[in-house]
């Protein structure tokens, strides 16, 4: 299990070129004396990097009405990241793309990575092929084995935007035990990850209204590469007509943004005191 764990972390840092910590080995003859000290609180969230789904040639799902994923994604981000710029001016908001722009999926983690994000947000809609659908509702996932056959076919349909990449090959052997080892390397990120998703889905029940299907885990490639508390947002179903209407609204896209605010404010406070 060790090999397989080593083996692992030589993956990431080799494929996605990950920012590495500095090692914690001890030196030669280093003081191991245990001092008691207080535990250490949190350094300030300070930078948040918002990340809106697809972008450019890669269009992601699309609606009935015509209405494509990364339209709403982009603009759900872009009105998020206003509302935390006014109302939390200690915080830097790092966008991974503010226009029809395409971005890779390694690409946007190491836009987290570079500039030392404290947390990563993804943006994204659901959808079925069927169109129109009575599927429906929200969802907030972490990075973990997907667990039911709906979160499967979830990360699958978002991770087959690399076939608009040029170097699929980098993500070539992430499977289960990967998105595993990864959890288990970053224990802390995965529980904050964890209590941000439940926030976000308490907060869009009560300013959205649509129905919440609660915390999920899957394997998006897009989280692997962010070294930080990260969590991917299934804001509707776009195949949905009543959905894909509200997300197209600029009144349904502030509702969203300021429910996903309010959730971070929340998990600011409860991150930055722990």
């Amino acid at each position: 299990m060790l090999k397989l764990f080593f083996a692992a972390i030589f993956f990431y840092t080799a494929s996605f070129s990950f920012s590495s910590p500095k090692t914690g080995l001890l030196a030669p003859n280093a003081d191991t004396t245990v001092a008691k000290t207080k535990p250490k609180k949190h350094p300030k969230l300070d930078v948040i990097v918002l990340d809106a789904g697809h972008g450019g040639k890669d269009p992601g799902a699309i609606g009935t009405k015509g209405y494509k994923e990364k339209q709403a994604a982009l603009a759900i981000v872009l009105k998020l990241g206003e509302l935390i710029e006014k109302e939390m001016p200690d915080t830097k908001v790092v966008y991974t793309r503010k226009s029809d722009k395409f971005i890779e999926l390694y690409r946007r983690g190491e836009i987290a990575n570079e500039n030392k994000g404290k947390l990563f947000i993804c943006i994204h809609c659901n959808s079925t092929p069927e169109k129109p659908t009575k599927a429906g509702g929200m969802e907030t996932y972490i990075l973990r084995p997907g667990k039911t056959d709906a979160a499967i076919r979830v990360a699958a349909r978002e991770n087959a935007v690399i076939e608009y990449e040029k170097n699929k090959k980098r993500y070539e052997g992430l499977s289960d035990i990967d998105f595993i080892l990864t959890s288990m390397s970053r224990s802390q990120d995965v529980k904050f990850s964890e209590k941000l998703a439940g926030l976000v889905q308490k907060e869009l029940k009560k300013s959205v209204g649509f129905k919440s299907h609660g915390v999920s885990q899957a394997g998006f490639f897009v989280l692997v590469g962010a070294s930080m508390p990260s969590v991917y947002i299934e804001t509707a179903y776009i195949s949905n007509l009543k959905e894909e209407a509200y997300l197209k609204s600029s009144a349904g896209q502030a509702k969203y943004a300021k429910a996903i605010l309010e959730a971070f404010k929340k998990y600011k406070d409860l991150y930055e005191g722990s």
